[in-house]
């Protein structure tokens, strides 16, 4: 069948690459500002990684819960319907994607079983975007003023090549490819990488495979996703009193706590085997990603999942590990990430395979300005990927629409590069550039661009909800307060989440915030800069 072309939609539109939960926002934003939009996806339906399918790579396998809670998780403007802060499994989510989808008329814009197979500019600076449908081969041109790039950060596998792998008798896989604990039970498993995909599927092994091993570099902040003291998520605590002091007094004050917990007699077995492999980490609990999982560390103390230093090369049947051990195994599953490249974007000089993070604020090239932008590539250390990609929706469809003006390409390249030693500073750990973000000061920065950020002098006026904006849980729903946007519903998230930390806590962290004045006029020194603004 011969190529097809669309040409309809040349002025004000855009095509969104994906309809995940970034891709849906940014469609729906984009229409919410009156722009001809189209949004393509080559699953069968929303959802993006997280929707089941055994047939690509990348994304979930049918066991999957969330990491991050329902109400943090949620869009700002679409709570979601239960009360309960456990955590939704990929179909309860997906589920909830598709009432979003409902609740705002998005179904007429969205292409299902559509390959994106080419972006690329055409002489006239506009784009032209290749699909290919899966069902009939059926190749079609779109064009469009803007694009949308909302495939998130799951996508790439990072690749393998470690020494003796040629030789090795037993099979080698990435986690992309881990569609369920079927065909590896009585089999001898390592699974490499301690992120919340490698720690939950090592888990889940831990219950069929004969021998099950994790392999890390170092030890990991890993905390479960329900507190046990208290029974509601953990991702309750990312408030702005606690987030607000400088990361160094941060990780002294957690290292603090949890050494006094120690010493009376609070730990139980399993907070101290955590605070041990946080002790042994690479970085403080306040300047690493953190895991969240509820049964790694009861299959660990059982005896049914061993820990291994990281694997550096193969042997034949065996697997090699950094401390001189090997072990004869039948499958290494590599859960060490993704990279993330894009092979549809098609540029003659390759100014688009630049990393997210080497890019103004993660979303927009300097050499490409605002016709191209690059929602959900962002990952907080500690937080939830939805409602940041939402908010970098909110900026592009605004600057799409002309409501907002990108900075010049010298003011971007130098705020670049200032977040990419801000980001170094933060996280010691991480190569540069990252995806990986500190969630609320990054929220902030864009909703400073959209002009959505909380305005605290409004808020006095709303003492209850003011004090909810400083102790509450953080939500996408604190940036439709005020400015373009603003939503009623937003009201409701902020009012339905409970205040996480007892009074005490919450007056020494104001103490560590307030500490910082005199430090930063005794040493000017940005180690002693407050994290974020209360506001």
């Amino acid at each position: 069948m011969h190529p097809t072309e669309d040409r309809q939609g040349q002025s004000g539109s855009v095509i969104v690459v994906g309809a995940g939960p970034v891709g849906l926002a940014t469609l729906k934003e984009c229409l919410a500002e009156g722009l001809e939009v189209k949004c393509f996806d080559r699953q069968d339906g929303v959802g993006g990684v997280f929707r089941y399918n055994q047939t690509f790579s990348g994304g979930c396998w049918p066991t999957v819960r969330l990491t991050s809670s329902p109400w943090v998780t949620a869009y700002a403007d679409f709570p979601p319907d239960s009360e309960s802060s456990k955590h939704y499994t990929t179909q309860q989510y997906v589920d909830y994607l598709e009432r979003y989808v409902q609740r705002f008329e998005l179904g007429d814009h969205l292409h299902f079983g559509q390959t994106v197979t080419a972006v690329e500019q055409t002489e006239k600076g506009k784009w032209r975007v290749t699909t290919l449908d899966r069902q009939t081969g059926e190749k079609q041109y779109h064009y469009c003023d803007r694009v949308s790039v909302s495939v998130g950060l799951h996508l790439n596998p990072k690749p393998v090549d470690l020494p003796g792998q040629d030789t090795f008798t037993g099979e080698v896989r990435h986690s992309s490819t881990y569609k369920g604990s079927k065909g590896l039970a009585g089999k001898r498993v390592v699974v490499v990488g301690a992120g919340e995909s490698g720690v939950d599927i090592a888990t889940e092994l831990s219950h069929v495979a004969s021998e099950a091993f994790l392999s890390l570099r170092s030890g990991k902040f890993i905390i479960p996703r329900i507190n046990p003291l208290n029974g509601v998520a953990n991702d309750y605590d990312t408030n702005r009193i606690r987030n607000a002091p400088p990361s160094p007094l941060r990780n002294w004050f957690m290292q603090f706590k949890r050494q006094l917990c120690f010493h009376t007699g609070e730990h139980t077995p399993e907070a101290a085997f955590r605070a041990q492999l946080l002790a042994v980490s690479s970085a403080g609990p306040a300047s690493q990603t953190v895991t969240k999982s509820d049964d790694f560390v009861h299959r660990v103390m059982a005896g049914k999942l061993a820990l291994r230093k990281n694997v550096v090369g193969f042997d034949r049947e065996n697997v090699l590990f950094a401390d001189g051990t090997h072990q004869p195994v039948d499958v290494v599953l590599f859960a060490h990430g993704y990279t993330p490249v894009f092979p549809f974007l098609k540029h003659p000089d390759g100014v688009l395979a630049r990393h997210p993070g080497d890019i103004f604020v993660n979303m927009f090239h300097p050499d490409n300005g605002d016709s191209i932008g690059f929602c959900g590539f962002v990952r907080p250390a500690i937080g939830a990927i939805p409602p940041t990609g939402e908010l970098q929706a909110r900026l592009f469809a605004q600057v799409a629409a002309g409501k907002r003006v990108l900075p010049e390409r010298p003011h971007m390249l130098k705020a670049i590069e200032m977040a990419k030693q801000e980001n170094a500073a933060m996280f010691p750990t991480q190569p540069q550039p990252s995806s990986v973000i500190s969630w609320i000061p990054y929220m902030d920065k864009i909703a400073g661009l959209v002009g959505c950020k909380p305005q605290p002098l409004k808020l006095l006026a709303q003492p209850q909800l003011l004090w909810s904006l400083c102790a509450g849980p953080m939500t996408g729903a604190y940036y439709r307060l005020h400015g373009p946007g603003h939503s009623e519903a937003a009201l409701k998230t902020i009012r339905s989440l409970p205040r996480m930390h007892r009074l005490s806590e919450i007056v020494t962290y104001l103490g560590l915030h307030f500490w910082t004045w005199p430090l930063q006029v005794a040493h000017p020194n940005p180690r002693w800069r407050p994290s974020i603004s209360l506001f």
